[in-house]
């Protein structure tokens, strides 16, 4: 067996020379226990074990006895083994204790090796969810958007629909207004042809008839009769020609001035009736104000329409009267529906007119403009010449007959169309119960969507959730978020497919609900039915 190498330090040089010499004879020995001490180096040895026991911190006793040189004391020797066998076990005892504290530090370091893979993995997972919960909600931003665009676009819709209908009701009215006016004209220039060929009797008629301006009757002036008066027969015709002019034209001036007043009462009048501010909530006042109106309107027409007529045809006047009374109060009354109508339209409906139909439909209105203003221009030539053309009295009751014909069938045509815009008017207040109903159901499908989402959102909080269970609600809202837009989209086509067949007024039919928790569409127009009484 080799000597260590902290002998080798700790001994002289003499005693490591000595000890080298061993060495040699220790390698050449095969045995398998090598032989430490012999007969003839017990001196040596016992030296060795002293110094050894002196490095270890061991009292070195062991001394060689007195019997001779093959002897060793006892007491010493069995000391120091004693001692190296308590420096043993305690030394065992601290290597138990330190394999002990290894195998703890081993099992935590493997616990906490399994901790941070742990933890690693629910990193993962988190920032999974993280990015799947980002996605959702940049869909849902960009759902929001497109529903705030969409809103906008329904709004700018509104006010362009609601600006059509009150330019359509301001025309309309305008219409009613002029052709109103150029009835009343022809009714008493009717009347005026009536009565003038009925009282005009057999005879000669003297066309620019000179009177003397003493009143006297005057007499036919000859060359001579001139001669002897120094005047001109031409004079005379001249000035009456003068006096005439000037009395037509007087006349001509007074109608001027009442045909101004009326002008400016009806328009007073069209106004008041045209204005937003003009609901029928007002109640009696309003109405009190528009038959204040309404009389002194009919008042200063029948003041005009007695100047213009003759004072002996009375029941021709009042009778031409009493018939624009009731035809202004007609139209007044048309108009107030209408109007209450637009509005209650205006506040209700969503549907929109689209832009090509709007200026087709102004197209049309200038085209029809065109036409009355050239046929208001044909009647007034006819009734300019018709002073000149002499007529019979078969020939004037054609004439009448064919007015009142004719009025007969403007009134049909005119009633007709009302009857149209009515049909297309409920027509559009379904369409609107049924776009309310459809829009009920999608902000119910929202709602649940939404409800969904913020479920899985809660379960998915919990750090040690199952992973199955978060990608399948993941799954889920995308699934949901994505089919709304394309269900949206569907149905969009659909209404877009379908072209209208109606009126300029009319809109476009939207999809019918089939949700059976939602109110039927016949409630729903129940409910926003305006009520009778506040007309």
């Amino acid at each position: 067996m080799p000597i260590p190498t902290i002998s080798l330090v700790t001994m002289s040089p003499s005693r490591q020379n000595n000890l080298v010499s061993l060495q040699p004879m220790s390698r050449n020995c095969r045995n398998p226990l090598p032989v430490f001490c012999t007969d003839d180096n017990i001196s040596q040895c016992v030296s060795y074990i002293n110094q050894e026991l002196s490095s270890l911190g061991l009292s070195s006793y062991m001394e060689q006895s007195s019997a001779g040189p093959a002897g060793l004391s006892a007491v010493p020797a069995l000391n120091a083994a004693f001692e190296l066998l308590q420096v043993h076990r305690h030394t065992m005892a601290t290597l138990e204790e330190l394999e002990r504290e290894q195998l703890k530090k081993s099992s935590t370091l493997d616990h906490m090796q399994m901790s941070n893979s742990r933890l690693k993995d629910q990193l993962e997972l988190s920032i999974r969810e993280k990015s799947g919960l980002h996605e959702t909600e940049r869909q849902l931003q960009l759902k929001i958007k497109t529903l705030q665009s969409c809103l906008k676009t329904e709004k700018d819709e509104v006010q362009k629909l609601q600006s059509i209908v009150a330019s359509r009701a301001s025309q309309y009215s305008h219409d009613g207004k002029r052709k109103e006016r150029e009835l009343a004209k022809l009714k008493e220039r009717l009347s005026q042809l009536l009565v003038d060929r009925r009282d005009k009797k057999l005879a000669i008629d003297v066309l620019n008839c000179l009177g003397r301006a003493d009143g006297k009757r005057s007499h036919w002036k000859t060359t001579k009769v001139a001669a002897r008066y120094g005047e001109e027969p031409s004079w005379q015709m001249y000035k009456s020609m003068l006096r005439e002019y000037e009395a037509s034209q007087q006349s001509l001036m007074l109608e001027n001035a009442e045909l101004k007043k009326v002008l400016q009462q009806m328009k007073k009048e069209m106004i008041h009736l045209l204005s937003p501010h003009n609901a029928p909530c007002r109640g009696a006042s309003t109405d009190d104000s528009q038959e204040r109106l309404d009389s002194d309107g009919e008042e200063t027409t029948g003041n005009t329409s007695r100047e213009l007529l003759d004072p002996s045809c009375d029941p021709a006047r009042e009778q031409l009267t009493n018939s624009i009374r009731q035809q202004w109060r007609k139209v007044k009354s048309h108009m107030e529906k209408l109007d209450h109508q637009v509005q209650n339209h205006v506040e209700s409906s969503k549907e929109l007119i689209p832009r090509e139909t709007h200026e087709d439909e102004m197209e049309r209105l200038r085209r029809e403009v065109q036409q009355c203003k050239e046929f208001i221009h044909t009647q007034q030539q006819l009734l300019q010449q018709q002073p000149h053309a002499s007529f019979d009295d078969e020939t004037a009751e054609f004439l009448s007959d064919c007015y009142t014909l004719e009025e007969k069938e403007r009134l049909k045509e005119e009633w007709r169309l009302f009857e149209e815009q009515k049909r297309n008017f409920e027509k559009e207040r379904k369409y609107f119960t049924e776009a309310a109903i459809r829009l009920c159901r999608e902000k119910k499908a929202f709602e649940e969507d939404r409800a969904s989402w913020l479920k899985s959102q809660f379960l998915n909080m919990t750090p040690f959730a199952n992973r199955s269970r978060c990608s399948s609600a993941d799954g889920y809202s995308a699934l949901s978020i994505s089919s709304e837009p394309e269900s949206r989209k569907s149905s969009a086509k659909s209404l877009s497919s379908k072209s209208p067949n109606y009126s300029s007024f009319s809109t476009p039919k939207p999809a019918p609900s089939q949700s059976t928790t939602v109110p039927s569409s016949n409630k729903l127009d129940r409910t926003f039915r305006p009520n009778p009484d506040t007309r």
